[in-house]
């Protein structure tokens, strides 16, 4: 079953049934041991989540993603013979619908702004708490586009600065829609403030995203504080 019928059912159902009938396979890409250790054991430890690989470099990464076709891939960024960036890059350039999260202890903008253009699902620090971890893989899932708070700061902050010109125009709705997930709520949370469904707040996002010519939610957020739309 494909990670877009996964994240159809996810949606649909609550966690507790989804888990019930419906498992994640996660890849795991990391060149030091001790934190595959750690992810391994938090991986176990929860029925929600199957361990299907585990990788020690990007080219190892984009090898076993093909092989294992993973839900979830949990991606180091400095490792030896390709970088995570170039492996999620590479990964998501074969499967539009892969979900890869980038676990680092790099914070800076440097880093934050090329894994999100290679296509990362979702941008986290290793010094995550595992309740932290498990829930931003659901939102990655779900398309949520999980950022740590440090993360967030650092690429408002940075886009905010770069201002760039843009023909597209948003509608009253959009817009809403787009101030909304500048505030940092999740999909559910913004259906309640709009009085909308899940599934016409991901239209709206899919309608913005078009119009703004980017793909993934974090994408949208970048390219409307820079054109001005919204305001951090």
């Amino acid at each position: 079953m494909n990670i877009a019928i996964r994240r159809r059912l996810f949606a649909t159902y609550p966690s507790t049934i989804y888990h019930a009938v419906m498992v994640l396979s996660v890849l795991i890409v990391d060149d030091e041991p001790l934190v595959r250790d750690a992810y391994r054991a938090f991986l176990q430890r929860r029925p929600e989540f199957e361990l299907v690989a585990e990788a020690t470099n990007g080219e190892e990464a984009v090898a076993a993603a093909s092989q294992h076709l993973p839900d979830v891939v949990l991606m180091d960024l400095q490792m030896p013979v390709l970088d995570g960036v170039e492996a999620t890059r590479q990964i998501c350039a074969a499967r539009p619908d892969a979900c890869v999260v980038v676990m680092t202890t790099f914070s800076t903008t440097e880093r934050i702004v090329p894994a999100l253009q290679a296509g990362a699902a979702g941008y986290l620090l290793k010094d995550v708490t595992a309740e932290g971890l498990t829930k931003a893989i659901h939102q990655a899932v779900l398309g949520e586009m999980p950022l740590a708070a440090a993360v967030r700061r650092a690429l408002v902050q940075t886009v905010a600065a770069s201002h760039v010109e843009s023909e597209a125009r948003l509608t009253p709705r959009e817009t809403e829609l787009v101030t909304l997930l500048a505030e940092g709520l999740s999909n559910a949370q913004i259906a309640e403030r709009m009085f909308l469904s899940e599934g016409s707040v991901k239209q709206y996002l899919s309608q913005v995203a078009t119009k703004l010519g980017v793909r993934t939610r974090t994408q949208v957020l970048v390219r409307a504080i820079q054109t001005g739309l919204v305001t951090p």
